[in-house]
Parts: structure tokens; sequence; C-alpha cells
């Protein structure tokens, strides 16, 4: 194997130690993305309940106290809401990052692969040119043994 080769073979392998760590991340961006859609999901649901509770305050005898309370929590959990959908878009601009550079790092580790094979095309090409050429070389010798004993 050629220096140049060896050297390919270290750059494959941070390659290659790269794309892991990508997956890796990626990985746990999905966890982080799963996190948050169970968050997002369960402040809906709250702000659900917090709708409907102010919907049975409005319908029935109004207590103002009771009315400011039900207010605010409607108000509380909007915002809850509206905090957990804007993690889950950032976890979901998350993972689309990560797989963008899983997918660049892949590209990256066939490349090199691709170049290494090339490589290593181009060596065996050569080493059985240098056959060849050996090969040819111990004929003609052979051959010109034979015709000075043919002749002598």
């Amino acid at each position: 194997m050629t220096l140049r080769r060896k050297k390919m073979k270290k750059v494959l392998e941070i390659r290659e130690r790269t794309l892991q760590e990508r997956a890796v991340m990626l990985s746990q961006a999905h966890e982080g993305r799963a996190a948050a859609q169970e968050q997002a999901s369960s402040a809906v649901t709250h702000l659900q309940q917090a709708a409907e509770y102010r919907q049975q305050i409005a319908s029935g005898a109004v207590d103002i106290a009771s009315w400011i309370d039900a207010e605010q929590w409607l108000i509380h959990r909007s915002r809850q809401n509206n905090v957990a959908q804007t993690h889950l878009q950032g976890a979901e601009a998350q993972v689309a990052q990560a797989f963008d550079e899983v997918i660049e790092a892949r590209s990256n580790v066939k490349r090199i692969e691709l170049l290494d094979r090339r490589l290593a095309d181009q060596e065996a090409r050569q080493l059985d040119r240098l056959d060849q050429k050996a090969s040819d070389e111990h004929a003609q010798r052979k051959f010109t043994m034979l015709r000075r004993t043919e002749s002598g």
C-alpha cells in the first residue's frame, strides 16, 4: 500500500468517526423532538382544559374572582402552549440540520471510499504492468539465450 493510500485510509477513518458522531447527534435530535412533541401535546391538552373551564364559568353564574382566575389560567396555558410550540419548531429544525449533517458526512465517506478504490485500482494496474514488463523481459532473455545456444 502506497503512502497516499495510507493517508486515504486515515482520512477515511476520521470521516467514518465523524459520520458516527453525526448519527448519534441525529438520534439525540430525534429524542429531543419526541420530548418536544410530547410537551406540545400536553400543552395543547392543558390549554383546551383551561378554555373549557372558562367556558363553564361563563355559562353559569359568574363570580368575578373565578372569572379572573379562569382567564389568568387560560392566558398562562396559552403562553405555555406557545413556548412548547416554539420548542417543537426548534427541535424540528435541529432534526433537519442533524439529518443534513449526516447526509453530508456520509457523502464525504463515500467520496473518500471511491477515491481509495480508484487508488487501489491504479496500484493494481501499475503492479500488473510491472509484472508484465518483468515477464516480457524474462521471456526476451530466455529467447536470446536460446538463439545463442542454437547458433553457437
